[in-house]
């Protein structure tokens, strides 16, 4: 166990910031992009087979499966958080603890959203397609329909590779192995590439070969870190399921759920602003077809900062939990720079040459082009104000503030960004382009109502920290209970 504390200490509390936020992050990174290639490929493989209904039936299913990976994803960063700050308390028992019961609120996740994909799939699909069959003709909406809900069946009933793969993935990256998360998601990104076109063009199966090929690289890549967790030395003591000794603890829930749900909320933000935003975009012809090819890019684009994202989580939580302030906020400062530089030269490149990423997805018409391009080149000013709020979000959930976290993201894509988007497409002049407009508006509104928050909470916990400290004779404490919710 002592290996595993002295680990975090060298690495997270002493390495130079640049050269550990570099090490940390450059494999989430990578395997991020990666990762993306889940969205990417489909739609691509999909443009192929079928370039209308196809991409529309993957367009309309993508805010459920942003749901799921809400779930996914809110919980085992909760799980990883907690994970953190009690590595850097020198908790280790109680970090282990917190591993085990986190697999068993994924295992509780799988369980239920493959309920509800089995019965509510149908019906969420038929929900989008007899709208925009009432306001346009820009597909064969009973295809799309039938597509969209075998796709989205599959993918929600199997969901529990990508759930487990999640939350292993974020109990090693809490140690600070960013490794095996690497090589997890690289090995699921490349099969699921190998088996997309031999199940969807070579099969004939179309979109329910796409949903296969989805599954069976997320359960590919579930083995990896089950494997290294089972067989690991040199790790905390964790067990998995059929693993004798696997114990949970009802009183970790509580730490793991006081981030986990403000981000599975703040995650599935995107989810409900994908459904209305659908809605919205139902009235103008090939629009909903040119969001889901930007949605897919914009995800791709963006993949980096999230990388960057669940590098700085640890190191953040880390160097909070030893009351490393300056350690703490150079984090911040030098994460922010790396995320702003990327995302502005990705606008560049975006504004450079829209149409030669249009046509990665097979636009079969020149409006389709031409909606996807402004699309592309209007909602991509958005991208350099985003990359502060995901540096903000990583802040937040690194100090146990994830309601915070969460309120960025309503705020930026909700808040603001469905009203005026209604506002400026349905009552201006500016008509689709007024909705492709609200998405930069929102995004720099958000970064200057909560940066002055930000700083303000980063003050407030280290002042606790220190008063902590000091009437510990300048020692941290065995007996602080990290498992307090902090407040927000």
């Amino acid at each position: 166990m002592e290996d595993v504390k002295e680990l975090q200490s060298k690495k997270l509390g002493t390495m130079p910031m640049m050269k550990l936020i570099l090490t940390m992050s450059g494999p989430a990174i990578l395997s991020m992009l990666v990762q993306a290639l889940y969205n990417i490929v489909d739609s691509v493989f999909i443009g192929m087979y079928d370039a209308t209904n196809g991409v529309l039936a993957l367009s309309y299913a993508l805010p459920m499966q942003l749901l799921v990976n809400a779930f996914a994803i809110g919980i085992a960063v909760g799980t990883g958080s907690l994970i953190s700050r009690l590595l850097g308390e020198g908790k280790n028992e109680s970090a282990s603890d917190a591993a085990q019961t986190g697999l068993l609120l994924a295992a509780i996740m799988s369980a239920v959203f493959a309920i509800i994909g089995y019965f509510i799939s149908d019906a969420f699909i038929r929900v989008y397609t007899q709208s925009a069959a009432a306001s346009n003709d820009a597909a064969d909406w009973d295809k799309v329909y039938e597509m969209g809900s075998v796709y989205l069946t599959i993918c929600t009933c199997c969901s529990f590779g990508f759930m487990f793969e999640t939350m292993l993935n974020r109990i090693l990256q809490s140690m600070g192995n960013m490794i095996i998360p690497m090589i997890t998601q690289i090995v699921g990104a490349v099969t699921n590439i190998i088996l997309d076109p031999i199940l969807i063009s070579v099969c004939n199966l179309g979109a329910p070969g796409a949903a296969i090929a989805t599954v069976i690289g997320q359960i590919v890549a579930m083995c990896i870190p089950v494997i290294k967790i089972v067989k690991a030395k040199d790790n905390l003591d964790i067990k998995v399921f059929f693993q004798k000794g696997f114990r949970v603890k009802k009183q970790i829930i509580t730490p793991i759920l006081q981030v986990g749900l403000p981000t599975i909320v703040l995650n599935s933000i995107s989810s409900v602003m994908y459904m209305v935003s659908n809605f919205i975009l139902n009235s103008f012809k090939d629009a909903v077809w040119a969001f889901g090819v930007y949605f897919k890019l914009n995800s791709f684009a963006f993949m980096p900062v999230f990388g960057l994202n669940q590098g700085c989580i640890p190191i953040m939580g880390y160097n909070y939990g030893a009351n490393k302030k300056d350690r703490f906020t150079k984090s911040i400062k030098i994460s922010s720079i790396m995320a702003f530089t990327y995302m502005f030269l990705v606008l560049i490149l975006f504004h450079a040459c829209p149409e030669v990423f249009m046509k990665i997805f097979s636009p079969d018409s020149e409006n389709k082009m031409m909606v996807g391009v402004e699309a592309l080149r209007i909602c991509s000013i958005a991208f350099v104000p985003a990359s502060i709020s995901v540096i903000m979000i990583a802040v937040f959930n690194s100090v146990g503030h994830g309601v915070k976290a969460m309120m960025v993201s309503i705020l930026r894509q909700i808040g603001i960004l469905i009203p005026l988007g209604i506002i400026l497409c349905k009552f201006s002049p500016m008509g689709l382009a007024g909705y492709w407009t609200a998405f930069p508006v929102a995004d720099a509104a958000s970064d200057l109502i909560f940066i002055p928050i930000m700083f303000a909470t980063i003050r407030k916990i280290f002042k606790k920290k220190d008063a902590l400290m000091s009437a510990a004779d300048g020692s941290l404490p065995e007996h602080i209970n990290t498992e307090e919710t902090p407040k927000n």
